[in-house]
């Protein structure tokens, strides 16, 4: 019933087909800028806290852990078009910053990486083959973290930010991201969010 109301208004229209298509661009966009970035020649950054730690490998509780949170998120969001637009639109101003960062700071990988076997990341933007810059900053972090930042649910916000915490940890032991990496997560989250709200008053 609520899509049905929302479809009435010819600015929530306009609002939605926008969204998505500038979404499309943006991964599109994500998706040869990724190739570049994995040929680029990048920072070596040593970092003090995976020096302490052994690696070892967290793959399927990493990729079960995040694509199970990022369905219950979209699951529940749908339910009510204008919040699941505005977690688009937050998500699609993230990739933006992610794609700005990753040119401003491009990163060599950590020494020990176990590379992340994410199976949805391979078969879309990593074009099939092994991604071992895609750094600073972790976007399965901020990418789970942000739901938190759009739910009023304490539980929801509990769930969601529990999440990207663990998810984070998982990458570090991995040495798949830096530390720097998942501690810059949240604040890019919290970033996106506050454009994304921004922007929607402005357009009123």
């Amino acid at each position: 019933m609520e899509w049905k109301k929302y479809w009435q208004c010819n600015k929530n229209k306009f609002v939605f087909t926008s969204t998505f298509i500038f979404l499309a661009i943006v991964l599109t966009s994500f998706l040869f800028f990724l190739t570049y970035n994995e040929n680029r020649v990048g920072y070596i950054f040593n970092d003090p806290i995976l020096k302490l730690i052994i690696p070892k490998e967290f793959s399927v509780f990493t990729f079960s852990l995040t694509y199970s949170l990022a369905i219950i998120g979209l699951s529940i969001s749908i339910k009510t078009p204008v919040l699941f637009i505005q977690i688009i639109q937050a998500y699609l101003i993230l990739t933006v910053l992610r794609i700005i960062c990753l040119s401003i700071f491009p990163l060599e990988a950590p020494e020990k990486i176990i590379p992340l076997n994410d199976p949805f990341l391979e078969n879309t933007f990593y074009s099939g083959r092994e991604n071992l810059k895609d750094l600073f900053f972790s976007g399965h972090t901020a990418t789970i973290f942000l739901f938190g930042l759009y739910f009023n649910n304490t539980k929801l916000k509990a769930l969601f930010y529990s999440g990207s915490f663990v998810i984070g940890i998982f990458l570090i032991i991995q040495h798949v991201h830096f530390s720097i990496d998942v501690a810059a997560a949240p604040i890019f989250s919290i970033l996106a969010s506050r454009i994304q709200k921004k922007m929607m008053k402005r357009i009123g």
